[in-house]
């Protein structure tokens, strides 16, 4: 069911700090699918010195089907790998209600994808100047409430390998073998960029970085 420009934007502004069950506190999670369930699934960052707390984010009003913050802060983190921004209600707790999505860390470069006949042959990607790279990591989203492409799976986190500059595919290790993609279909894709850490250490954000992205609804 798709939407036009007016109601993405009213559907996002329902998700303004403002809004009582709006996103008003973003987090970190380690390079773990936080998923989409009604609870974030294990991996949020825990401890430290200063210890890891959640954050206030402020959102400005949406525009063409976005909304960004417009606040920059910076997330203590303890040493670790960490993959995502974690979307949610309250400061603290993770049963039911809190928890309501997440964005890829640093991940500025998504588009949309198609695999038709001939990508199920060939186990390809078609994404007209999709800007990834050989060992850039991925993750692959659902589009207008579809499946995925049979034979890729949603909350894994691929490397991506035999891109040229229309096409890629997408594999579970580093210079591995290519996923094998069994049925046609859409998909969304966004890069993820982790951020690791010997020692304690601070994920930055600037303003506009985090973007909640309807236009692929």
């Amino acid at each position: 069911m798709p939407f036009n420009v007016t109601a993405k934007n009213v559907a996002l502004d329902g998700l303004d700090e403002s809004a009582s069950a709006g996103i008003k506190y973003v987090g970190v999670h380690q390079v773990s699918d936080p998923g989409t369930g009604a609870t974030a699934n294990a991996g949020e960052a825990n401890g430290g010195s200063p210890a890891y707390a959640r954050v206030a984010v402020t959102w400005g009003a949406s525009a063409s089907g976005q909304k960004t913050n417009t606040n920059a802060f910076a997330i203590d983190v303890p040493a670790g790998s960490y993959a995502f921004i974690t979307l949610w209600n309250t400061a603290s707790g993770n049963t039911g209600t809190q928890y309501l999505g997440y964005l890829p860390l640093n991940g500025t470069v998504k588009g949309v994808g198609t695999v038709d006949s001939a990508g199920v042959t060939s186990d390809a990607i078609q994404s007209a100047a999709h800007g990834l790279a050989n060992n850039d990591r991925v993750m692959l989203f659902k589009v207008l409430g579809e499946s995925l492409p049979a034979g890729l799976s949603e909350g894994t986190i691929y490397y991506v390998v035999s891109a040229t500059t229309d096409t890629f595919k997408v594999s579970q290790t580093s210079g591995g073998s290519a996923e094998n993609i069994t049925g046609q279909g859409e998909l969304y894709f966004q890069k993820v960029v982790p951020e690791t850490f010997n020692a304690q250490g601070q994920i930055t954000v600037a303003a506009g970085a985090l973007v909640l992205d309807a236009t692929a609804l």
